[in-house]
Formats: structure tokens, C-alpha cells, sequence
């Protein structure tokens, strides 16, 4: 009975036990996030038949089928010959395997397409696999993140690959994941591969430990660092300027490490360079007490330097930085010229703005101003923007001008003086030793010959004193002057008694036509004068841009051939001393150069260097 009622209570009780199971396995089953689905195995003679029985609500939720459209049904049935074929095979392949399996795959269900990541467990009852039960995780989201992460990751190794910087990428160990070819043929490993690689393989200990310093501070800060640094190379030393930013995954943890290392070696030379201009610059604009100003043309915002300041005796702090101040330095009567000169220059009518005007000083008085500059940047509309330049204090200048101007009044007022007061009794003294020459009187004669040769040194000495006061250096309308025509015409102007001309060349000559006869006048004069009456005078072309004049008298020594063109040098009697200054000046006048030298039988030679004359 024992036996019995112990029987009965065992099989009741495992009958109970059995039902508790099965409800707790329909709980997991309902409520499992994964989709599980059960499939009956039924073995035939021409394999396996697998017919889908049950599927869990996630299931049902995740393929759009419901437990009544999924029951009865066959792989090939629920999913088409091309997507059962396939997943036939898998589950005949847990069957004969007898063992979990796990694949993954992808499937078209009413819901949509989806990824699975799919276990597929076969039941066994009486040696034989009778059921399978399947569980399938979604893995559609992680599918399309890898397949984004794919296409980033090959759109960023093709970036990496047009770059000319060198641009690394490093997992948070320091091992290299990947180099385009400019960081490959930097370290020459175009052959080696990098992945899993260190900078202790690449680098220097010492420049080694430094990289690996950085490249954890833009780790742990989790933000772009900026690094100078000199970098061994195959092809030598080199600055770089690299930027190391940290990689981040959708959780926004770091996983890895991006370089962008640019060479900067030629750019940190030429910065060197700039410096040392800079400095030089400086130097040369103190030295030159040269007042340096930028007037943003925007803001009219008008910065200088101290030499600026100081011109007008102030201290920098006492500028005020804008143009309207400027204007309010700047003497009323010039404004209307600075204006308009400044006007022609942005209208690029000038190549740059250059004016001279006056400024109010600290003390009150006026400051004589050069200013030059120009734009130095315009918009995308050709409008200026800025405008920079320098000043110069010309007030000494000004002042000298001032001062010649009154010289040269005065200078005029002496020609004056000399044109007329000395003239008319100089003339008065010509015309009655004229008159007295007349009479027949030997002993009177002996007497009016020196004088008469005195009054006409009296007025040689007014011509000439007139021409250097007047005329001497400056010139008047240039024309361009046939040389045989002004020479023969000046040879016959001057008493050359028995003198010989010679015109080696016939050329014209760019001039005042009558400065030039002054000079011919005079050069054959002095000829005349030290060369004797016989003297041969030669005129002709040096070149292309010469002009010379010798003779074949005594010539000059020439330790004197600077001195003879002072005023009032001469040599010979009756001479002026003022002959050979009227020539230099005149010529100087006229942007020549003049140089005396040794004729070719001895003689005085003069040549003129007409290159640097203004046309």
C-alpha cells in the first residue's frame, strides 16, 4: 500500500511537476526578447520535412507573421524556394549535426528585411531529432552600423589618401591601424606593414616617449591637441605640426587615436626669414626716423608707430587712432590736396599717394610732411579696405627751399643790378674810348688799347655773370638739336682766328638750344684761349650716349681737371674764370655728366654722358 500510495504519490506529484515546468517554459517562451520560433522535424524517405509550429511574440513582432500564419507551414511555403531553400538547409544541417548550431543570416519578412543572428537547438526523442527550437536576435541595426562604419572607413581611407599631410590612425594602446602613402614614404615602409606597429618601431626613443606623452593627453582630455615637433625622418630632420584628436564610438567612449601631421620646415624657415626682416625693417624705420601708419579704410581706424608720434612731439599714447583725428592735425589749407591726391590713387591714377603738407605739433607750430603709401587690400568689389604707408619730416627741406628762394631773389636782384646799373656806364665808357680811338693821336691811342681790351673783360665778365645767375642751372624748352647746325653756327660766334673745326660725327642732341650754345661757345673759346689761334677743335660721339669736344693745345693736367669748373679758375689772361662753370652747370641741367680727359694728341677732351638725361 505504501508501495502503491507511494507510487500514486510520485506520479501524481511528477505529473504536477511536469505542469509547473511547462508553465514556466511558456512564460520564458512568451516572454523572451529574443525571437524563438519551434519547428517539427518529420525524417521521409527523400530526407527531412520542417514544418514551423510556434512562434513567440517578439518573433511575431520582428516578421510581421502571426502564430497562425506561421503554423503548418514550411520553409519553402512561409518564405518563398530561394529564402526556404536556404534556410532548409541550416535546419537540416542541426538535424544531422545533433547539435546546437549558429549563423546568421538575412531574411525578407512582411515586416521588412531584416538580420538575424540566428541558434538553432534540435530536441531528441528516442534517438531521433523530432524539434528544433529556434532563437533569432535582430542584428539589423548593428548590420547597417557596420555597413556605415565601412563606408566611413573607406571614404576616410580615401581621404587619408589624397592628403598630402601625413595622417596616421591609432588605437588607444599606441599600436598603428592604419597610414596613408605620405605617412608611409615618410618613415619609408611603402613595403611594411604598420598594423600593430609602435612609435618605439618608428622613432627615436627619446622623440618616441614624447609622441606617446601626447597622444595620451588627447586621450585622456578627450579634445584636439596642437603639437610642434621635430620629427627624424628617412630624408632627414623635419618640423611638423601635428593636430591629434581623439576617435570616439556611439557610446562616446574613445577607441582610437587620428594624426594629421603636416611639414611646416620650409614655413618655420621663411617665418625665421620674415623675423629677421621684421627686425631690420625696424631698425631701418628708427634709423630713418620714418613715421609708419595703417588706416583701415573700413573702420577708419588709423594705427602708427612711435616715430609717428614723436615727429609731431608726441608720445604715442597721445594719438588717437582714427582718421578723423588725423584730419584734425592736418593744416586746413592742404586738406583740399591731400584729398585729391589720396582720391587719385584709389582711383589708380598714381601708382601711389604721395603728398606733402603740414601738421600741428604738440607746441602749436606747423610740421612739414611727406606722405607716402598706397593700398595694400581691396574687397572682392576692387573697393580698398587699407591703406599703408610712411611719413618723413621734410621740415628742414622746406626750410632750405625757403631759404634758396630768397637767395635766388636776391640772386636776381644782383642780375638786375649788374643788367643795368653797371651796363649803362660801362656802355657810356665803351662809346667815348670809341670815339676817342678815332682821333690821331698816337699817344692817346697807347692808352685807349688796354682800356678798351678792360672794358670788354667788364662786360665778358657781366655776360657770363648774368648767364650763371640766370640761366646756368636750368634749362628751358628741350627740343631735339642738330649738332652740325649748332656748331658751325657757335664756331662763327666766337674769334677762333686761324682755329681749325673738325665734325668726326653728325648726330642730334636732345636740348635747350640755347644753354647748348653756351656751352659750345665756351668750350671753344677755352680752346682758343689755351690752344693758341691755330688750334684744332674736334667734335663728335662717344658711343651711344656721348658726346665730346677736344682740342690739341697743352690740355689739363689732372690733378686741375676738377678744380677748372670752380667759379673764377682760370689760366689764361683775360679769362673770366666762369667759362668752364657755365659748361658744367649746364650741363648738369641737363642730366649729363660731364668728365675732362686726355685728347688724342694731347689735348683737352670733355665728354658728356647724356644716359641719365630725362626725355
Amino acid at each position: 500500500m505504501k508501495s502503491n500510495s507511494g507510487s500514486g504519490t510520485d506520479a501524481d506529484g511528477g505529473s504536477e511537476s511536469a505542469g509547473e515546468h511547462k508553465s514556466v517554459y511558456e512564460a520564458i517562451f512568451r516572454e523572451m526578447k529574443d525571437a524563438v520560433f519551434l519547428i517539427d522535424v518529420e525524417q521521409t524517405g527523400e530526407g527531412y520535412t520542417f514544418t514551423y509550429q510556434r512562434n513567440n511574440a517578439s518573433h511575431q513582432q520582428r516578421t510581421g507573421l502571426s502564430e497562425d500564419e506561421l503554423r503548418g507551414q514550411t520553409p519553402c511555403e512561409l518564405l518563398g524556394d530561394d529564402q526556404g531553400s536556404v534556410v532548409k538547409e541550416n535546419y537540416r544541417r542541426c538535424v544531422e549535426q545533433g547539435k546546437t548550431i549558429e549563423y546568421a543570416e538575412q531574411l525578407d519578412m512582411p515586416a521588412g528585411t531584416s538580420h538575424w543572428q540566428t541558434k538553432l537547438t534540435p530536441i531528441t526523442e528516442t534517438g531521433e531529432v523530432t524539434r528544433i527550437v529556434g532563437v533569432a536576435r535582430d542584428i539589423t541595426e548593428q548590420k547597417q552600423q557596420e555597413q556605415k562604419l565601412q563606408r566611413i572607413y573607406r571614404r576616410f581611407e580615401t581621404v587619408m589618401e589624397t592628403m598630402s599631410a601625413a595622417v596616421f590612425l591609432k588605437d588607444t594602446n599606441g599600436q598603428y591601424l592604419l597610414m596613408n602613402q605620405t605617412c608611409r614614404e615618410l618613415f619609408n615602409l611603402e613595403n611594411k606593414d604598420i598594423v600593430g606597429s609602435t612609435d618605439e618601431d618608428l622613432l627615436p626613443p627619446d622623440v618616441a616617449e614624447k609622441a606617446k606623452m601626447d597622444d595620451q593627453r588627447a586621450i585622456e582630455d578627450e579634445q584636439m591637441i596642437e603639437i610642434e615637433e621635430t620629427v627624424p625622418t628617412a630624408a632627414g630632420n623635419t618640423v611638423r605640426l601635428t593636430r591629434k584628436s581623439p576617435v570616439y564610438d556611439d557610446d562616446g567612449d574613445v577607441v582610437a587615436l587620428c594624426g594629421v601631421s603636416t611639414d611646416i620646415t620650409d614655413q618655420k624657415q621663411r617665418e625665421r626669414e620674415l623675423q629677421r626682416l621684421k627686425e631690420r625693417f625696424k631698425l631701418a624705420v628708427v634709423g630713418a626716423n620714418l613715421g609708419v601708419w595703417d588706416w583701415d579704410m573700413t573702420t577708419d581706424e588709423l594705427e602708427v608707430n612711435q616715430q609717428w608720434a614723436q615727429m609731431l612731439g608726441h608720445s604715442l599714447a597721445e594719438i588717437e587712432p582714427d582718421f578723423e583725428a588725423w584730419k584734425q592735425r592736418a593744416h586746413p589749407d592742404d586738406l583740399e590736396r591731400v584729398q585729391e591726391a589720396l582720391d587719385e590713387h584709389i582711383a589708380g591714377e598714381t601708382d601711389c599717394y604721395d603728398v606733402e603738407h603740414r601738421m600741428r605739433a604738440a607746441d602749436g607750430t606747423w610740421t612739414w610732411i611727406r606722405g607716402v603709401g598706397e593700398i595694400a587690400e581691396r574687397d572682392e568689389n576692387g573697393e580698398p579696405v587699407r591703406a599703408v604707408g610712411i611719413n618723413l619730416d621734410i621740415s628742414e627741406r622746406k626750410q632750405a627751399e625757403q631759404e634758396l628762394r630768397r637767395e635766388n631773389s636776391r640772386l636776381n636782384e644782383f642780375a638786375s643790378v649788374v643788367s643795368h646799373d653797371l651796363r649803362n656806364p660801362l656802355n657810356v665808357a665803351q662809346g667815348r674810348a670809341a670815339i676817342l680811338q678815332q682821333q690821331d693821336d698816337d699817344e692817346l691811342r697807347e692808352h685807349l688799347t688796354p682800356l678798351a681790351a678792360a672794358l670788354e673783360r667788364i662786360e665778358n665778365i657781366i655776360e657770363d655773370t648774368l648767364t650763371l645767375a640766370r640761366k646756368g642751372e636750368t634749362v628751358g624748352e628741350m627740343d631735339s638739336v642738330s649738332a652740325v647746325e649748332l656748331i658751325g653756327k657757335c664756331w662763327q660766334g666766337v674769334e677762333t682766328a686761324e682755329a681749325t673745326l673738325k665734325i668726326d660725327d653728325e648726330f642730334t642732341v636732345r636740348g635747350d638750344r640755347d644753354r647748348l650754345r653756351h656751352v659750345c661757345e665756351n668750350l671753344f673759346r677755352n680752346a682758343v684761349e689755351h690752344g693758341g689761334e691755330d688750334v684744332t677743335v674736334w667734335v663728335g660721339r662717344t658711343g651711344e650716349d656721348g658726346i665730346y669736344v677736344e682740342d690739341d693745345g697743352p690740355g689739363i693736367a689732372p690733378s686741375d681737371r676738377e678744380t677748372v669748373f670752380e667759379p673764377g679758375h682760370t689760366s689764361a689772361a683775360g679769362g673770366t674764370g666762369f667759362g668752364l662753370t657755365i659748361v658744367k652747370r649746364i650741363a648738369e641741367a641737363h642730366g649729363w655728366e660731364v668728365t675732362i680727359t686726355e685728347g688724342r694728341d694731347g689735348g683737352a677732351r670733355f665728354e658728356f654722358d647724356t644716359a641719365g638725361q630725362e626725355q
